[in-house]
């Protein structure tokens, strides 16, 4: 009898029970350890040797001084590759050959060992070896990749070089990383559906993918000073760019899109004009408005920087602070938006007048819900000169019945907002109204409203 075909022996605490469970489970288990941790279970019996290559996860964080940190990670790569890389073969024994891997989880950064005056002094080393992991990688043919440094590494190590080619990765998730080649482009990756970049130092001129379906840009700073990043991912059905700062990107034509979720609330973000204005400010000392347009400020393609990308949603959330210009000034080349059902606005349609909200009721042909966030308490109601012309109520949308208004107080704005929605056809009763009180919330109805 073989020794994976031997009962379990015994142990003081009356046996080893994990030993006994089938194959596949003791796996699974190893794959929620960290990576240095389930190689040490090899020790446990001959029949757990090999089982960290069959572990469907790897989870690679730090665990001492980088130096043996390097070799082990090396080490582990090397032996969990099923493709050859720098001269390293699999092995041809059915028992010790390495399975394909679900994910693999590169999650470091703590300063213990990646301390912040030994990174500056081995900068360039750091960077190749980075570089060199995330491709063993793809070379294991891992279909989730996880690549994260913690933000207290006092500075974000660079990705180089990210002309990715893949027929196994399907998600990509990058963290605390500096992007900083001229373009990430994603189209050696045919089954690469979902990308996450958080926390990261974007410094390239083109993210590009013709399969990816789902984005997620959360708390990115965008540091192209002369430019904007271009986004060109037509295959994409939800898109989520939040809280990023630096100069908004540029989206190109999204078809598929379904859901999108774009806000802009970040106090480092150089799209905002204390003028508020539609048009450039002229000040010498604005960000907001110095090199605004991504380009050729002639043509359409180039000023719409989002709302033309975002305009074949089905369901769109637009939120900003009031001082960022890049919606409202978008709104003088976008398209109508023909699909769009569910809208929500916050803050920045306040801006100067209600013309950005009057705008997108006259071009969303099909819409039926709308929710319009006011985080501020205005004194003061818009006056009649500030006020856009009102519009026939024969152009509203027939499917509009819900609008809900969520504000501190009912001010003079939402007053503005309440006969807008009136003239455009929206029947009174369905207009919901919810006001802060406190530390709670009364939501209430209209019941009747005229317009003086």
């Amino acid at each position: 009898m073989s020794d994976k075909e031997a009962p379990p022996q015994s142990t003081a605490s009356g046996g080893d029970r994990i030993s006994a469970l089938p194959d596949g489970v003791r796996e699974l288990v190893l794959s929620f350890l960290p990576a240095h941790e389930a190689v040490r279970m090899a020790v446990v019996a001959r029949s757990w040797r090999d089982l960290w290559m069959r572990s469907p996860a790897l989870r690679i964080t730090e665990w001492g001084s980088f130096d043996k940190f390097n070799q082990f990670v090396e080490c582990l790569l090397r032996l969990r590759c099923t493709a050859p890389v720098s001269g390293h073969h699999p092995s041809s024994d059915p028992r010790a050959a390495p399975a394909l891997l679900d994910s693999c989880h590169f999650n470091f950064g703590t300063l213990d060992f990646f301390n912040y005056e030994n990174m500056i002094q081995n900068e360039d080393i750091y960077k190749k070896l980075v570089n060199y992991w995330f491709k063993c990688a793809l070379c294991c043919q891992v279909r989730v990749l996880q690549y994260c440094f913690s933000q207290d590494c006092g500075f974000r190590l660079e990705l180089v070089d990210l002309t990715l080619i893949s027929g196994h990765l399907t998600k990509l998730e990058l963290a605390g990383v500096s992007l900083t080649d001229d373009n990430v482009d994603l189209s050696g990756c045919p089954v690469l559906w979902d990308l996450k970049v958080e926390h990261c130092y974007i410094e390239i001129w083109e993210i590009q993918s013709p399969y990816l379906q789902h984005l997620r840009m959360a708390n990115c700073s965008f540091l192209i000073m002369s430019g904007r990043t271009l986004i060109r991912v037509p295959s994409l059905i939800s898109l989520e760019l939040t809280e990023c700062s630096g100069r908004a990107p540029f989206l190109d034509s999204m078809p598929s899109l379904a859901a999108a979720v774009v806000t802009f609330y970040s106090d480092d973000s150089d799209d905002r004009c204390r003028l508020s204005s539609i048009d450039v400010c002229g000040s010498d000392d604005c960000k907001g408005c110095e090199c605004y347009y991504y380009a050729d400020s002639s043509t359409d393609r180039i000023n719409c920087l989002l709302l033309n990308g975002l305009s074949e949603a089905t369901n769109l959330e637009l939120s900003a602070y009031p001082e960022t210009v890049v919606f409202r000034r978008d709104l003088k080349f976008a398209h109508t938006f023909g699909k769009l059902k569910t809208l929500v606005l916050a803050d920045w349609f306040v801006a100067d007048d209600l013309s950005a909200l009057i705008w997108f009721l006259h071009h969303s042909p099909i819409l039926e819900k709308l929710t319009l966030h006011i985080s501020k308490v205005h004194e003061n109601a818009i006056t009649a000169e500030q006020i856009c012309k009102l519009p026939e109520p024969s152009v509203a949308s027939s499917l509009l019945k819900i609008a809900e208004i969520k504000c501190h107080q009912v001010d003079g704005i939402v007053i503005e907002i309440l006969k807008i929605l009136t003239a455009y056809g929206v029947p009174v009763e369905q207009i919901n109204i919810q006001c802060s009180a406190g530390s709670g919330y009364v939501n209430f109805k209209c019941t009747g409203f005229s317009v003086k």
